[in-house]
């Protein structure tokens, strides 16, 4: 009985090493899918923004994008999976980059943010903003810094919106987007 016990104990061991790297690629690849990489949901023109799974699973990460195009002055909503996540929330602020040489400019076209820095004034989870025009308590401020009354993108462009929650742990999404 001792003897096909230990057997039966090396089974799995000898079926992982003789199976080698796909095995444990398989094990690396579910916990890719099963890792959480934001706390965070967010909807630009009411569609929420998401990941491709396969590509995660391979590559251990994949960029949040939305599907199909958005409007030229979109709308915005976030929502928490847990605002405990974030312990006391002092920041709230939005930048939009525009496509660049096969990637996204540095610089911000647009920055929203909560005016004055007040922390009275953050976006709420589950509120709808129309970001061509901001909602009190924002401002809103455009590529050469000048203060604007809101968004405007220009059409047919590929863009990434960064999201960011500054608290006791603060996070920050990258949100990639293509208008009409």
């Amino acid at each position: 009985m001792w003897k096909n016990s230990r057997v039966l104990w090396a089974m799995p061991t000898l079926v992982l090493l003789s199976s080698g790297c796909s095995m444990m690629s398989a094990v690396g690849i579910g916990k890719n899918i099963a890792r959480k990489d934001s706390h965070l949901t967010v909807y630009i023109d009411g569609t929420p923004a998401k990941q491709n799974k396969l590509k995660k699973g391979a590559m251990g990460y994949a960029e949040f994008k939305v599907e199909g195009t958005c409007s030229t002055s979109p709308s915005f909503k976030f929502e928490f999976a847990d605002d405990k996540n974030f312990g006391r929330i002092t920041s709230t602020n939005i930048q939009i980059h525009q496509a660049f040489e096969n990637n996204y400019s540095n610089q911000a076209e647009f920055t929203i943010y909560p005016a004055g820095g007040n922390s009275d004034n953050l976006l709420e989870a589950g509120k709808t903003y129309n970001l061509g025009s901001m909602p009190a308590g924002m401002e809103c401020m455009n590529f050469e810094r000048q203060k604007v009354s809101g968004v405007t993108l220009k059409a047919g462009m590929d863009y990434m919106l960064v999201f960011t929650v500054a608290g006791d742990r603060s996070e920050s999404m990258q949100i990639l987007f293509s208008t009409k």
